[in-house]
């Protein structure tokens, strides 16, 4: 691989964002405002609830169920997070500061738009490899469903900074003359969904046992298709 992502997740909180990276990246710019944590005692319980969230499960999981998962008291949960839905909230919130440094990496613009490409895809297919990535996004899908308000923290909090890295990234190379932001932005979009979907189809709907896809020759077609199909025309 042609860039190294970090194998899990960084430790939760700012600590991971730096002055480099873009301000409309960061999780708290996000229009679902990332909320203060005021204490280690957040951050521990955050830690725990995270897990919970992730766990093999068959549906949502009631707030009492994330009481007894992360060893404290309903009351406990309320006072931190109000109710469920802000536990879930939090929950994202702590899923992206976890994947800050990975975020940064997904921004970084290359030469050429084959290589900017290869480069995201590259990270994607460690993303395919990690269990996290995948629970952490079937956990926000689920909720989104029964949810309109997590549907849209979601959005706010993941998938519109993922999208905007990619566009961050594929812009100086797909669009050197800035005149075409729409362009930047479908391709971003393209990308994004279609690389999500498959590890999704893999992974969470074990497409892996009912039609295996080998993922790296499929990023690999992936590469040719959009470096060649978005490259600006001469």
């Amino acid at each position: 691989m042609d860039e190294a992502a970090p194998d899990r997740f960084p430790a939760p909180g700012n600590d991971n964002q730096t002055a480099d990276t873009p301000h409309a990246l960061r999780p708290e710019t996000a229009m679902t405002a990332s909320p203060a944590l005021h204490s280690d005692r957040q951050r521990e319980l955050l830690d725990m609830l995270s897990v919970a969230a992730v766990a093999d499960r068959s549906g949502p999981v009631s707030l009492r169920q994330f009481a007894i998962r992360a060893g404290v008291s309903e009351p406990t949960l309320r006072h931190f997070f109000k109710d469920r839905q802000g536990v879930v909230i939090a929950i994202l919130h702590h899923f992206a500061r976890q994947a800050g440094a990975w975020l940064a990496l997904s921004a970084s613009p290359a030469d050429t738009l084959e290589t900017a490409v290869k480069g995201y895809l590259d990270l994607a297919l460690q993303g395919f490899d990690n269990s996290l990535f995948v629970q952490a996004h079937a956990f926000a899908l689920v909720e989104s469903i029964h949810d309109p308000v997590v549907g849209r923290a979601y959005l706010d909090i993941v998938v519109e900074p993922s999208l905007q890295a990619i566009e961050a990234r594929l812009g100086p190379s797909l669009d050197p003359e800035g005149h075409n932001p729409d362009r930047v932005r479908h391709g971003a979009l393209a990308l994004y969904s279609t690389m999500l979907f498959a590890i999704l189809h893999q992974r969470l709907l074990h497409g892996d046992e009912a039609r295996p896809l080998a993922m790296n020759a499929f990023f690999s077609d992936l590469v040719t298709l959009f470096g060649g199909g978005l490259a600006p025309k001469a």
